[in-house]
């Protein structure tokens, strides 16, 4: 008896070296991005790598807006507020410039913008209703500024459900398919 064992392993892209921010601009223009939100967190919207970040978009002619308001430690009202910021601003790409806090809520905003739902419909029961995610995403760029997290690497998302007292993990919480 023969036995065939397949494993399939989806990877986000990853580029990395020095000056690779400044081709930003280049990557989302060639996903296709004329609109992008460019999330960070509050302490990192002065940064250096914030600022490279957005002068590499302007560039390229790619109409970037800052969103700063991302919360360390998200929570599921952190996340409405950049659902809300990103369908309000009609964006056609997303940048996270900053830890897996910002990287995990770039996730969120792309997910409710493109697919608007109820936050939890796309968490993970018992919690949520678990429902796939309906189809592709906006493209999505993660600039991380810390290591450790692998946030960038994922397509899951980490907050906290403060109605419930619960921390969602990627164990519960399916943003699954959330093109980085």
């Amino acid at each position: 008896m023969t036995f065939e064992t397949v494993v399939t392993m989806d990877a986000s892209s990853i580029k990395y070296g020095p000056g690779v921010t400044r081709e930003v601009g280049y990557e989302m223009e060639r996903l296709g991005a004329r609109r992008v939100m460019v999330l960070t967190d509050p302490n990192l919207a002065g940064s250096e790598p914030v600022a490279m970040t957005l002068e590499a978009l302007h560039s390229d002619r790619i109409d970037a807006v800052l969103y700063d308001r991302v919360r360390i430690e998200p929570t599921d009202v952190s996340f409405k507020d950049a659902i809300q910021f990103a369908i309000d601003g009609a964006f056609d790409g997303y940048v996270a410039v900053g830890g897996g806090s910002t990287i995990d809520t770039a996730k969120a905003a792309n997910l409710y913008a493109t697919y608007p739902a109820d936050l939890l419909t796309y968490v993970n029961p018992p919690i949520g209703e678990g429902r796939p995610v309906p189809g592709q995403l906006r493209p999505l760029i993660a600039i991380p500024t810390t290591a450790g997290t692998g946030s960038e690497t994922t397509g899951v998302a980490i907050f906290d459900l403060l109605p419930m007292r619960t921390r969602m993990t990627p164990g519960t919480c399916s943003l699954l398919r959330s093109l980085i």
